[in-house]
């Protein structure tokens, strides 16, 4: 689903307070460069594609059903989860392969299927240009609920940047852009940790700690240390 209208109106309300005089023409283009620097690199935008893999077919088209362009593979798994060997590309693919630009992409195999599989594809996808009305980016719904305070923190940053303007400002642009950058490392690290809470706190057990190594095992259920 589309951005809420209610979440982008809010959105530009509180851009309005520090930034004032900005054009709404300008807040909107402003605001596709920022939305799709955080999605792309926070990779927090995927979609599951079901696929079927036939026997010694290595290449297959995917396009993804939910908006968005693909833009990175994720992984290619069964029903048991089983990985199968693969890599993505966009635009033109090997000899003899179709050519598929975005949103679209090519799924290649490495090694063929003897059987026909039903598998889920996984994908990271990125902003496409805007099709709503409005020139309103075709983001989706519950990135300006989750994500409101970074994406303005960006918006911001990048309004205070150009020159000559009223609410230029050099020291407020290094500001929210920092925090803008903070904001995507954190947005990446809880999809890298599928947004469960203290995924990544297990440390290496004390009686096995030595000078050379720290280890650090991904766990959900992490257990106090007296480091």
């Amino acid at each position: 689903m589309a951005i809420n209208d209610r979440d982008l109106e809010r959105m530009f309300a509180l851009a309005d307070i520090e930034l004032v005089g900005a054009s709404r023409a300008g807040l909107k283009t402003m605001l596709y460069e920022v939305m799709d620097e955080f999605i792309s690199d926070s990779n927090c935008w995927s979609e599951q594609i079901p696929l079927t893999l036939s026997s010694n077919i290595q290449t297959y088209t995917l396009t993804p059903s939910q908006g968005g362009a693909i833009l990175r593979l994720v992984a290619v798994i069964d029903q048991n989860c089983v990985g199968y060997p693969s890599f993505l590309q966009i635009g033109s693919g090997p000899p003899g392969a179709p050519s598929v630009n975005p949103p679209g992409a090519l799924l290649q195999l490495v090694w063929p299927q003897n059987t026909t599989i039903p598998v889920t594809v996984i994908v990271i996808k990125k902003l496409t240009l805007p099709t709503q009305k409005h020139d309103v980016p075709d983001a989706p719904q519950w990135l300006l609920p989750i994500y409101e305070r970074q994406i303005l923190d960006g918006l911001l940053g990048r309004m205070m940047l150009q020159p000559n303007k009223s609410y230029s400002s050099k020291d407020g642009a290094q500001y929210h852009l920092k925090r803008f950058r903070d904001g995507i490392a954190v947005a990446k690290t809880a999809v890298m940790r599928s947004n469960l809470f203290g995924g990544q706190s297990w440390r290496f057990p004390r009686n096995f700690r030595t000078q050379s190594q720290r280890g650090s095992v991904s766990t959900p259920f992490p257990q106090p240390t007296a480091w």
